[in-house]
């Protein structure tokens, strides 16, 4: 238990951190430019210029923390377009993290977040049969349509009634295989560590079929260590840097265990996670390092190390088209190689959409706390889609899956949402490479 002499010193750490970051501003506006919030609400303090002046102001002790500071600092969807363009090289993403880190340190996480971050989330369990219980009332409910009376209860927690939610799934992704997959023929080429994520464990489990089905049909032993938990993304981005920091000091030491020869992560933001925010939580060590340089995102991965034969891949007739995750082509350089991935499959029909790279407005918690902000955003998003005339949009991250596939609904748009490691699976599966 810490005191509270060594809880006000960290707090202090996280401002101290913050201005190394915002005194290199220069207060130019370019970030007005390219800020997908500021460009839907148009205020100061919601762009990183206002938010670097506020964090200035608060280490200087002339601004105290109140509820419209607090409010300023969470509007951010840590998309990294500011620190992308910034003149500066300013990261203004890392100054209203460190924000929210000293907020918390100050003033406690409150219940609920205690309740979802250091018990439902770090137990696991919880998290799970709570999953398990939303899916079986989703389907007792047939999905809970747009009709639905149940909807006008979705605002007492917290969620907005026009809101379309995936389906939970009634088996983790985990459940479904053993901790250790061996490949389908022959030696192993690699000992493949599988970090599922969230998502893909309790709503996305096709993903999970999809990665572990493609790996171990090329060969590769996949390793899903039974014990491990959320990458720490949600955890840090809402403001509990000591909840971050056990989650991925604990998934750290467990991937240890295993004598990997890599990791991989079919979440941009988890991926980003164990590759990157990672450092900021745990000593460096050439352990970390050789560990962080060991993961890859699951698309990066297969465009790297697997060479697919032409009768390997099976015809799908679809007009696709790509949305860049922040996490993914800001967050760890990942661009091509998806797109690569859909360009091999025959009978794929791929179209590059306008501004594919500009956030969609999910940013993980945002698009639940900041609902119709979000939707405003991602308008933008469905407009672009809908104008490449497609009937996919491939993606690489589970909340820009689920955030798009919302709002292409209430547009009343056929488009699908879908990851890209599905796509190539399904075609691996039609021409019987992958049996189902």
């Amino acid at each position: 238990m810490k005191t509270q002499n060594q809880i006000q010193q960290q707090a202090e750490i996280h401002l101290l951190e913050a201005a190394k970051e915002f005194q290199k501003c220069m207060q130019c506006g370019k970030c007005r430019s390219v800020c997908p919030v500021f460009k839907e609400l148009g205020n100061e303090l919601y762009v990183a210029r206002g938010k670097n002046k506020l964090a200035e102001k608060i280490v200087s002790g002339d601004l105290q923390i109140t509820d419209r500071v607090k409010d300023a600092v969470n509007e951010c969807l840590n998309c990294k377009a500011c620190s992308a363009n910034c003149p500066a090289g300013v990261s203004p993403e890392h100054v209203v993290l460190r924000l929210r880190w000293y907020i918390t340190t100050r003033e406690g996480l409150g219940f609920f977040k205690a309740l979802i971050f250091r018990q439902m989330i770090w137990r696991k369990w919880p998290i799970t049969l709570a999953a398990v219980i939303i899916g079986i009332t989703q389907r007792a409910l047939f999905g809970i349509g747009p009709k639905n009376p149940v909807r006008y209860l979705f605002p007492l927690f917290g969620f907005s009634k026009r809101r379309f939610f995936p389906a939970m799934a009634l088996r983790s992704g985990q459940s479904l295989y053993p901790e250790t997959n061996p490949p389908r023929k022959g030696p192993a080429k690699m000992r493949i560590g599988y970090f599922t994520g969230c998502a893909g464990n309790l709503i996305y489990t096709n993903v999970v079929k999809s990665v572990v089905d493609i790996l171990t049909c090329y060969n590769y032993e996949v390793i899903i260590p039974e014990n491990q938990k959320c990458s720490g993304t949600p955890v840090l981005a809402n403001g509990d840097y000591e909840g971050a920091r056990m989650l991925m000091q604990h998934n750290f030491d467990l991937f240890q265990q295993y004598e990997l020869d890599a990791v991989v992560v079919a979440c941009s933001s988890c991926g980003m996670a164990l590759k990157k925010e990672i450092k900021l939580f745990i000593a460096d060590s050439s352990e970390l390092r050789e560990f962080c340089s060991s993961v890859f995102d699951i698309n990066e991965f297969i465009d790297k190390n697997i060479d697919f034969k032409d009768e390997d891949l099976g015809k799908l007739p679809y007009r696709v088209t790509y949305h860049d995750p922040c996490h993914m082509v800001r967050g760890q350089g990942i661009s091509a190689e998806p797109r690569n991935l859909l360009k091999k499959i025959p009978g794929i029909d791929f179209r590059e959409m306008k501004d594919a790279d500009v956030c969609c407005g999910s940013a993980g918690s945002y698009c639940i706390t900041h609902y119709d902000t979000a939707i405003k955003i991602n308008n933008h998003k469905v407009k672009n889609i809908q104008d490449a005339s497609v009937d996919i949009v491939a993606t690489a991250c589970p909340t820009c899956v689920m955030h798009i596939q919302d709002n292409l609904l209430q547009h009343e748009s056929q488009e699908k949402a879908r990851y890209v490691v599905e796509i190539l699976a399904d075609s691996l599966r039609a021409a019987g490479t992958i049996q189902t």
